[in-house]
């Protein structure tokens, strides 16, 4: 079954506020914790659970732990992961990264241990991330210099992308043949232009999806941002689902995505879900629910990762919502 054909044949809209971070608050711990420690995190998924019984149960989002397990520092900005350094300058600095057993370093074994637990608290979709290909080499060589180095070092940006795209789709793999469905976290390239994207990105994804759709899950792409201007390039990229940021049209990105994917969005998690009262929140959703009436093949959902103190009140309304239509 294809993720479009376990969509449409719901009998409501589904509803997925993506909100590991809100778990670790209802259960008492600290996100950053939470990504340190299997049960403290299975914990707090199984308290979003117990509360609000999400169509999709996603972990707490995290983009480092690729990178950490290549062996780059991680430090913490007010509870959440970021890439500390980023040292990967030459061909060279590629090859000392390369025959590392990720699958056994940094913090991998404990999301692989946690995907494989959560079907155990749920019985819907259970959903794990993993980094894109573009952005976890621009962890490596910072988004600045990835930049640069795509006009002026093509060869380089080759080899860093063909290396990135191994480490994502070895995880990647691991994860999908113990989950539903697996999040494609790529807010980089928006950066780029949508011939760079058709390029560059295009192909790596297609590849990882295969690879994650053979592994057992559906594959979907996340995107942050306005990323507008790639969404007549981004159904080349062979995932199921689009995952998208509150910039973006979704009524504009169905049409050009078709019939065969499924689009996922894009409530502002911060603008209307954190700072907006539930009346406020309520008429957010409804107006985006009216306008996406008639495409079938969409999923109420937040733009992106909730902010672990977002009212509870707000994520029940927004779940409240998607049941009237």
């Amino acid at each position: 079954m294809s993720l479009f054909s376990y969509v449409t044949e719901q009998n409501k809209r589904m509803a997925v506020p993506l909100m590991g971070s809100v778990g670790a608050r209802l259960s008492g711990k600290q996100p950053e914790l939470c990504l340190e420690n299997v049960e403290l995190h299975f914990q707090a998924l199984k308290a979003l659970e117990d509360v609000f019984s999400p169509d999709i149960l996603f972990p707490i989002m995290d983009l480092t732990l690729e990178a950490e397990a290549l062996g780059l520092p991680i430090m913490y900005l007010e509870g959440v992961p970021a890439v500390a350094e980023h040292p990967v300058i030459s061909s060279g600095d590629i090859a000392e990264l390369k025959g590392r057993d990720l699958l056994s370093r940094g913090r991998i074994p404990l999301f692989i241990e946690l995907a494989k637990k959560m079907k155990e608290i749920t019985n819907s979709l259970v959903g794990a991330y993993v980094i894109g290909p573009f952005t976890l080499a621009a962890e490596l060589v910072g988004t600045e210099e990835l930049a640069v180095r795509i006009i002026l070092d093509v060869d380089f940006i080759r080899e860093i992308l063909e290396f990135t795209s191994e480490v994502v789709s070895l995880y990647a793999a691991a994860l999908a043949k113990r989950v539903d469905l697996v999040m494609i976290l790529e807010p980089t390239p928006v950066i780029l232009s949508p011939y760079h994207f058709a390029v560059y990105v295009n192909p790596l994804l297609a590849k990882l999806s295969d690879v994650i759709r053979n592994s057992g899950a559906f594959p979907v792409l996340h995107i942050c941002g306005d990323a507008t201007h790639l969404l007549d390039e981004m159904p080349g990229s062979g995932v199921d689902g689009f995952s998208l940021d509150s910039p973006v049209d979704l009524k504009e990105a169905a049409l050009k995505m078709g019939k065969k994917h499924v689009v996922i969005g894009n409530i502002a998690t911060v603008e209307v879900m954190l700072e907006k009262n539930a009346e406020e929140v309520r008429n957010t959703c409804n107006n985006l629910l009216r306008k996406m009436e008639g495409v079938p093949n969409f999923i109420l959902a937040t733009g992106c990762d909730l902010p672990p103190r977002t009212p509870e009140k707000n994520i029940r309304t927004f779940l409240e919502s998607s049941l009237q239509y």
